[in-house]
């Protein structure tokens, strides 16, 4: 059977780590199931170490995309 293995961040996000197919897969086999491996990393993901650069956080009202839009 295939396996999906997640990292697991402190942060508590998760992220895609790798892919092993099985020699069945294409060939009866779908693809992992439900139940992937977690990876446990000791650091907070890209996100969250990005976010206090974010100059809008909260996209308020005055955010130029929410304009482009029409997004309330």
């Amino acid at each position: 059977m295939c396996l999906q293995t997640d990292w697991v961040f402190t942060c508590g996000h998760r992220a895609f780590a790798k892919f092993d197919n099985c020699p069945k897969f294409g060939q009866g086999c779908f693809g992992a199931g439900g139940n992937h491996q977690d990876l446990y990393v000791q650091d907070i993901c890209s996100d969250c170490k990005l976010r206090p650069l974010d100059p809008n956080p909260y996209a308020v009202a005055n955010d130029p995309y929410r304009k482009k839009r029409k997004i309330r």
